[in-house]
């Protein structure tokens, strides 16, 4: 199987196997600037090819030359180990290479993604309750990381306070970034690659695990997508429909609270306009979670809450920025 290279608009040849399973991509650097080039490849390579003088460097990525092994493949892996079994036989039942199980036991590599593993706790369900509203997870090259940016300080806060310590990791204060919002930076691949395999079914485990767990759960959403209308009205917008739905169902079976809807809140592509007069373009449909009932807000409010204090009081929102250096 061939392909065209844009950079030279001309074909290029199939790729040659080599040892390993890798392949290098046939390319002529004729002519070729000091820059470096993508060229069209089969999706399971990624090569980029650095032109530079007297020297040429390839870099060739793909799935089969590097296999990541979870923190399951790893658990799996000792449980075996201490059973007795050698690693030439947890290597034939597990199809991990020998050398790499010897690594485990005897040079004590951990593999990157067994550095942390996910154990049901009320600051894990804040940060999964957050990353389902606000938050989200993002991978460049090969930084993987969780980050928020938001106007409100507290709400920054208690989010990095709470994915500090499940990630082991020291707490940083919120900064204030050109985005004229509070950022929440924290890179790992462990957790972002966990993260990206669950779904909302998977993580049931995790967010019902009792009933102190499920507020923290529904405190980090609220905190992102809901609001409270001078104590009248808890409301929460989303484009998930089965999030909305799951959302209903937590609250009714765990705290007895009444949420109506989900109602079709913005149609997609419809305009709408803020409070500060800014515009945006609804790319999805958007729905509406309704508390409205008098004994309903009052068992919200006081059993979940919102860790934004004007939030909670139904005040409106003031932004807290940082004070300008003299």
């Amino acid at each position: 199987m061939g392909g065209y290279s844009e950079a030279r608009g001309e074909p290029w040849a199939s790729p040659r196997e080599l040892d390993g399973g890798m392949a290098l991509q046939k390319v002529f650097l004729e002519g070729f600037p000091r820059a470096i080039h993508w060229v069209a490849a089969p999706q399971e390579y990624i090569i980029q090819v650095i032109a530079m003088p007297f020297s040429l460097i390839f870099s060739v990525r793909g799935d089969s030359m590097r296999r990541e092994y979870s923190y399951e493949d790893y658990k799996r892996a000792m449980e075996l180990l201490n059973k007795g079994l050698g690693p030439t036989r947890v290597s034939r039942i597990l199809d991990i290479p020998k050398h790499t199980i010897r690594g485990w036991i005897y040079q004590y590599k951990v593999p990157w993604l067994a550095r942390w593993a996910p154990e049901p706790s009320k600051e894990l369900a804040y940060v999964l309750g957050v990353l389902y509203g606000d938050g989200y997870t993002a991978r460049e090259y090969n930084s993987y990381y969780m980050e928020l940016l938001v106007k409100d300080y507290e709400f920054a806060e208690a989010f990095s306070r709470n994915i500090a310590k499940v990630l082991n990791k020291r707490y940083k204060k919120p900064t204030w970034s050109r985005s004229n919002t509070w950022r929440v930076y924290y890179s790992s691949k462990a957790f972002y690659t966990w993260f990206k395999r669950q779904s909302l079914e998977t993580l049931k485990k995790y967010i019902e695990y009792n009933k102190d767990i499920v507020k923290y759960f529904l405190q980090g959403l609220y905190d992102s997508e809901g609001s409270n209308y001078r104590c009248r009205g808890v409301f929460l917008c989303n484009s998930d429909l089965d999030l909305l739905r799951y959302i209903q169902y937590l609250l009714k079976k765990y705290f007895d609270i009444r949420a109506t809807g989900p109602y079709l809140h913005k149609r997609a592509g419809s305009i709408y306009i803020t409070r500060n007069g800014r515009k945006f373009k609804a790319n999805h449909n958007i729905y509406i979670l309704a508390i409205s009932r008098k004994r309903d807000i009052h068992m919200f409010l006081s059993h979940i809450g919102f860790s934004i204090k004007e939030k909670q009081l139904g005040l409106p929102r003031r932004r807290r920025q940082p004070k300008p250096r003299p």
